[in-house]
């Protein structure tokens, strides 16, 4: 009984940080980088570092990170109570952690249902490489800058509106 107590929720979680990760960059550049500057120093961003390191210092955040955190963590939760029985039927075999339940459900999209389809839908409209990703770098396991890598390997056939998403990242980092 513990055993199928403890898959459900572990697939919850593994949802939740995915989507933190996926969320980290658009915190990181807005309402949140000075809060990640500060309390975050010497954290390796990607796979959620950052959103973790973050929400550990939830009382210290700024009014308007803070708020972006528990927007981002709202959006989570709504992705995972969408998901969840998808996950538990469609991707009952694979291992939560680093972006492999959430990778199963995208490839899996004609046979989730329409709420989970909807949500992802949802989230591969707030990232503009959200799309490249899955169709260049579709057997890269994420983590330690390989997605990054694969994607500049790719930058040639990256589609218009991740090239300017990459572009507007790289201004926002020399400044």
């Amino acid at each position: 009984m513990k055993r199928i107590l403890v898959t459900p929720l572990s697939v919850i979680f593994g949802l939740l940080v995915v989507f933190a990760a996926q969320a980290e960059e658009k915190e990181i550049r807005g309402a949140c980088r000075a809060d990640a500057q500060k309390l975050c120093k010497g954290i390796q961003p990607g796979g959620g570092r950052l959103a973790i390191c973050l929400k550990q210092h939830e009382s210290e955040l700024s009014p308007a990170c803070r708020e972006r955190v528990a927007e981002t963590q709202q959006q989570g939760k709504e992705f995972a109570h969408a998901c969840k029985a998808d996950a538990e039927t469609v991707c009952k075999g694979v291992q939560p952690g680093q972006g492999r339940v959430l990778r199963c459900l995208v490839e899996n999209k004609d046979k989730l249902s329409s709420g989970c389809r909807a949500e992802i839908a949802e989230g591969e409209s707030r990232h503009p490489c959200m799309k490249d990703v899955e169709r260049l770098c579709k057997g890269v396991q994420p983590g330690g800058g390989r997605m990054m890598e694969c994607m500049k390997q790719h930058q040639a056939e990256l589609s218009p509106e991740c090239k300017a998403h990459h572009e507007e990242k790289m201004d926002g980092e020399k400044k």
